[in-house]
């Protein structure tokens, strides 16, 4: 009998990785995500800015359906003043509400009638009643950007009011040079300013003799640098300031101690957009470059924080004559 020796192959265990060659593996993952995360953020910034471009293009074509159904654009807010103002700084103007926003004039045209069946115009933001159209949040109205994710409080806290729903862009009222406004009165109580959106002063298109397309109509203010309530003007209430200053400073967002800065408008000083976000009299955005104005003429540009301040005022202007060109 014939014997076959037969070798069987001998099982051999796959070799594993080496420390070495794990730290090697594990160093290049995070050197790839150490280069793709920054770009992936970037690819997200960018794709919210655009969306922050259509909602200011949105509010441009409900400002236009608008005039082209009341022959006039809305006014910044409307308010019933019942005094002077004192011509001290931090005083109030005497006044009672209403207090709506052209935000609120907009909501038909915004595709919210709904919403806008919600508010009673002839009753105060803060009755109980307009609580609900007071709270509800409007996309359109606030950028993706903007880190605010939560109710405007208004103080003082005898208002009652915690629950605005905020807003991250706001109209532009005109611009002016404090330098040549003896005292405060010249420039804050100018009646009606040069921009787009004062307290009940509507502006007819004819009015724009700048040109539409020389003419700021919104820009950015993000509620996370100043928080804004699209409803519109609570009279002696203010979101800025916690309740130790509430009642000392009259720069504030929400009353009208200065009119021209209010939760509805704002108006064009001595700074470019993002100057300072230690004042709520100004324009800032959270994209960077500059922040984002919707034109008269329905387009939208980025202006730039290191814009020359005298282009900046008159784009802020509808009516001063200037030419400018765009930065």
């Amino acid at each position: 009998m014939r014997v076959f020796n037969v070798r069987l192959p001998s099982r051999t265990l796959p070799r594993g990785f080496t420390l070495v060659e794990l730290l090697v593996v594990i160093a290049i993952i995070g050197i790839l995500v150490g280069l793709l995360l920054p770009a992936v953020q970037a690819a997200r910034e960018a794709a919210r800015r655009i969306q922050c471009t259509n909602n200011l293009k949105q509010i441009g074509l409900a400002l236009h359906n608008y005039e082209a159904g009341h022959r006039t654009y809305p006014p910044g807010f409307i308010s019933r003043v019942t005094g002077q103002w004192s011509g001290r700084g931090n005083d109030p103007i005497p006044e009672v509400g209403p207090g709506w926003s052209f935000y609120a004039m907009l909501l038909p045209n915004m595709e919210l009638g709904s919403l806008h069946q919600m508010v009673r115009f002839g009753l105060p933001i803060s009755d109980p009643v307009n609580q609900a159209a007071r709270s509800t949040k409007v996309p359109g109205y606030q950028c993706p950007s903007d880190a605010w994710n939560e109710p405007v409080t208004v103080w003082p806290s005898t208002l009652g009011l915690r629950d605005l729903a905020h807003a991250s862009y706001i109209g532009c009222l005109g611009g002016g040079d404090p330098a040549n406004a003896p005292g405060y009165s010249a420039l804050y109580e100018e009646t009606p300013f040069n921009g787009m959106f004062h307290r009940n002063q509507p502006i007819k298109h004819a009015a724009i003799t700048d040109g539409t397309s020389n003419t700021i109509g919104i820009g950015e203010r993000a509620s996370m640098f100043a928080p804004n309530g699209w409803a519109g003007v609570i009279p002696n209430g203010q979101t800025v300031f916690a309740p130790a200053t509430a009642q000392s400073r009259g720069q504030v967002v929400g009353q009208t101690a200065r009119p021209a800065i209010t939760m509805a408008t704002v108006h064009v000083r001595s700074g470019g957009p993002n100057a300072s976000t230690g004042s709520p009299g100004g324009f800032w955005s959270p994209h960077a470059g500059g922040c984002l104005f919707l034109l008269m003429d329905g387009s939208v540009h980025t202006i730039p924080t290191n814009v020359d301040i005298q282009v900046f005022r008159a784009m802020a202007a509808r009516n001063d004559g200037t030419v400018i060109t765009l930065p």
